[in-house]
């Protein structure tokens, strides 16, 4: 018990208790309390009337899916005008389809007489005189009306060009089959290079591809263009380093001798007539209407997706699948092509299983337009589904919607 009191006894009573705990320190917890009870409320009110912005994600649709949509890019295709001190020496159109897949060449002779269409010889134009005349652009716009088709370029190319272009391929072999001749100002006549084979160097093969005998056809000298041609993609083709062989990177030819130098290639002369203006004269290279029909057939083939010319209007066409089989569909883009449209964008319908071939027109002046409706009847389109569409975008005139119906075709 003696030890209890003690205990008790030693015990000192607790000091009073700081006036901010006593007063001030219950206050601050009621307001905690307070204020978390409002901050949950607010929170509460904040998550039910939050409204979440939606997430813009692009959407890719894969080439069997219907809504797939594609830009069709164009063959592209490269108009060269060869000139020699000032004056127009040939024209080459040259297409490539692929960068080791090949192309073509079209040769047109400097002097070919471009007839307008239902017109007489004496109402042409030699392309000679159409370059003197408006230059590179205007033998652009008149070659456009020949094709039937835009070109990705139009230059000019002088003789000097020329053969820096040729210069990687040389030595180009070539047979001269005739004496080259040249007049001097007194009219005597001297041979500048004499018939028989040549291991040309750039700056002759240049020249020989623009020279042109006193009183010579301009059909000859296009023959010879296209002997020069056809050595000069030779020796590219045969070349173990493509890339050394081809013109240099600042020639417009250079991509264009590459694909044609790597593939197959074909080089050809528009197979004109010969037309004499005057009794006497050296008769010149006509473009009649079979020598057009063939131009723009050979065009289309070497060019299967041609662009919008910039002189007259081909219809944009956007050609969709509606048949689940899109065989269907792409075996009609060369029928479009041949009546007079370009294909810029090639998909499928919304859906597939549509049963009529659908025809919507995107801008009412080609309602009643001749060259559009040639594309429907070219599709055998039921005339009373055409319709005119929603408007015009920048890539698209009209749309074709492919349909089952043309399986049976």
């Amino acid at each position: 018990m003696r030890s209890l009191r003690l205990l008790w006894r030693d015990r000192l009573p607790a000091p009073r208790a700081h006036f901010f705990w006593r007063l001030l320190f219950p206050g601050v917890v009621v307001a905690a309390g307070v204020a978390v009870l409002l901050l949950a409320l607010e929170g509460g009110r904040a998550v039910l009337t939050k409204t979440v912005d939606p997430v813009e994600e692009e959407i890719f649709l894969e080439p069997e899916e219907p809504g797939y949509l594609e830009l069709v890019g164009a063959t592209p295709t490269l108009l060269s005008l060869h000139t020699h001190n000032g004056s127009l020496t040939g024209v080459a159109f040259i297409a490539r389809t692929g960068i080791s897949a090949g192309g073509g060449v079209v040769l047109l002779p400097a002097d070919l007489l471009v007839v307008p269409e239902g017109g007489s010889p004496l109402e042409g134009e030699l392309l000679s005189e159409t370059y003197a005349r408006g230059g590179v652009g205007a033998v652009g716009q008149v070659a456009e009306g020949m094709f039937g088709l835009g070109f990705d370029q139009v230059v000019e190319v002088p003789t000097e060009w020329l053969a820096h272009s040729m210069g990687p391929a040389v030595p180009l072999p070539y047979l001269l089959a005739d004496d080259l001749i040249e007049a001097d100002p007194d009219g005597a006549q001297r041979v500048v290079y004499e018939s028989g084979r040549y291991d040309l160097t750039a700056a002759d093969a240049a020249a020989v591809y623009a020279h042109r005998n006193p009183d010579e056809a301009d059909g000859n000298r296009v023959q010879r263009q296209r002997a020069m041609w056809e050595s000069w993609l030779g020796v590219i083709g045969r070349a173990q380093d493509l890339d050394a062989a081809i013109p240099p990177a600042d020639s417009p030819l250079a991509p264009f001798l590459q694909a044609l130098g790597a593939g197959t290639t074909v080089v050809e002369v528009v197979p004109f007539e010969s037309f004499t203006p005057d009794p006497g004269a050296a008769p010149v290279p006509l473009l009649g209407p079979d020598s057009r029909s063939w131009l723009r057939a050979e065009a289309l083939e070497l060019v299967p997706w041609p662009q919008q010319p910039e002189s007259f209007l081909r219809p944009r066409v956007q050609l969709l699948d509606g048949t689940g089989d899109p065989s269907i569909r792409d075996a009609l883009a060369a029928n479009v092509v041949a009546a007079g449209g370009v294909v810029t964008v090639i998909g499928n319908a919304d859906a597939f299983g549509v049963e009529a071939t659908h025809f919507a027109y995107h801008r009412e002046d080609l309602v009643n337009d001749p060259i559009t409706n040639s594309i429907a009847i070219e599709l055998g389109v039921d005339m009373t589904l055409i319709e005119l569409g929603e408007g015009a975008t920048d890539v698209v005139d009209i749309t074709v919607t492919v349909g089952l119906d043309q399986a049976a075709r």
